[in-house]
């Protein structure tokens, strides 16, 4: 390095401090920039957000790893129903005094010698009802544990989209509230600048000031509702999407359209066949019935083939030197007899659980029915209530028109203004969340339905417009 370097940064910095933080702010800039470039790219639209939540969302990751731990149950299960081979070896060193009476009194002897054996054990289950009922039990639960699952995802697309069009909302409320603030800050001064010329009153100086201020306070709130949306939005997706990156819901592209099939019947028998959640319910009943089976069946006989070779070498002191190699190929029976109850008392409680199932199955129906009654109301109500605010929002701005006009002419004042302008932005605001809750509602009646896939997160995407 040159030595004098320094020396002629240090005087650039005294001379002309300007150029050194200007320099030095570039260097911070380029620094941003490239590690812009080297961030992975953040979703910018719905689809986007939706893969994103998949690979990281906590509770969706949860559910997939609870049927990935599930699924293994089948194989455990299974294993009770296959041969089990087993072996057992053993090699002692025994020494022994063996102490005799003999004519002339005791007498001992001293053995030493060396025991072993081996024996390889093939044992086939012919008969073990409780075996075959845990095995069965083992497959609904695997069905059901699947079901939770997809159930899982749906949840997790509805909510994702709940999620990201709120941040719009709260995005299009904060715009909404900054316009306000313009237009009454430039009412404001105009009712000053009237005053001071004797034009205007100190009732529109003051009601203009009053309704500015009141705007700052909105502005705050707005901001914190924004902040706010997107921190839920990253808490499914684990990264962060800002509000101004995400592509927007273009009301040319939005189909209002009533929910297909339009019979809520048909949307209920729909639902009864393909809702995860009423399909997980449904084999949790049939893995309680396999444990009701399995618990009575520890009244019956098990009944198992068993071949077996063994061989053994000097297995006592009466037969130091002897070898024995035995192979047996058979039957085994046991018969359970008396338990204590014990098998009647688990009986009892699996018929319990059984029972608990079955009501669960019920109410889970009865909420499902509930939920679709919702979502499905929401969709035909929300279409109904986007064209209503589109008519008001209609009527407000011509409304805006008039007055201003009015104003003009002498017969309206500053107030009435304001309070049409206030009006306007109410209708923009109310007919953004019309259609945001509409979209939301369409995906909700498919997850109520148990039918929300990709494919529909794609059909909304393809509504939205990339952000400017």
């Amino acid at each position: 390095m040159n030595p004098g370097k320094p020396y002629l940064m240090l005087l650039l910095m005294l001379k002309r401090p300007w150029t050194w933080m200007m320099s030095v702010r570039r260097g911070w800039l380029a620094c941003a920039a490239f590690a812009l470039m080297s961030h992975p790219a953040y979703a910018a639209d719905l689809l986007g957000a939706y893969r994103q939540a998949l690979e990281n969302d906590a509770n969706f990751l949860a559910a997939r790893a609870n049927a990935e731990a599930t699924r293994e149950a089948v194989p455990q299960a299974r294993a009770g129903l296959l041969p089990n081979l087993s072996f057992s070896g053993s090699r002692t060193k025994n020494n022994t005094d063996i102490t005799q009476n003999t004519i002339l009194g005791p007498r001992t002897s001293h053995s030493d010698y060396v025991a072993e054996g081996q024996t390889l054990t093939l044992r086939q289950p012919l008969y073990r009802r409780a075996n075959l009922a845990q095995y069965r039990q083992a497959e609904a639960q695997v069905a059901g544990a699947e079901l939770t699952l997809d159930k899982e995802r749906q949840n997790l697309a509805a909510r994702v989209a709940a999620a990201y069009f709120d941040v719009l909302a709260a995005q299009d409320q904060l715009g909404f509230v900054a316009e306000a603030k313009k237009a009454y800050y430039e009412q404001w001064q105009r009712a000053v600048a009237m005053l001071d010329k004797g034009a205007g009153t100190r009732t529109d100086r003051d009601e203009t000031k009053a309704r500015y201020d009141g705007v700052l306070a909105q502005e705050i709130d707005a901001a914190n509702a924004v902040d706010l949306a997107e921190r839920t939005l990253a808490s499914i997706t684990s990264r962060p999407l800002p509000a101004a990156a995400l592509a927007r819901l273009d009301a040319r592209r939005l189909p209002l359209e009533a929910p297909t099939p339009a019979s809520f019947d048909e949307w209920a028998a729909l639902a009864e066949n393909a809702n995860p959640e009423l399909g997980s319910l449904r084999y949790g009943i049939e893995a309680y019935t396999q444990e009701v089976d399995k618990q009575r069946s520890g009244h019956l006989p098990t009944l198992d083939l068993i071949a077996q070779r063994s061989y053994s070498a000097s297995e006592s002191v009466s037969i130091i030197g002897s070898e024995y190699n035995t192979s047996l190929v058979g039957i085994q029976v046991s018969i359970p007899l008396y338990s204590g109850g014990a098998v009647m008392s688990a009986e009892r409680q699996a018929q319990a659980g059984l029972e608990r199932a079955r009501q669960q199955y019920e109410a889970g129906r009865r909420q499902m029915t509930l939920n679709l009654r919702r979502e499905f109301n929401n969709v035909t109500v929300g279409i109904a209530r986007v064209r209503a605010i589109e008519a008001a929002y209609k009527s407000a701005a011509l409304a805006l028109g008039s007055t201003e006009m009015g104003v003009k002419a002498g017969t309206r004042n500053t107030l009435d203004v304001l309070n049409a302008r206030q009006q306007v932005y109410g209708a923009q605001r109310d007919l953004g969340k019309a259609r945001y809750d509409y979209v939301v509602a369409r995906l909700r009646l498919k997850a109520a339905a148990g039918t929300l896939g990709e494919d529909d997160i794609e059909t909304v995407n393809r509504w939205l417009t990339a952000a400017k």
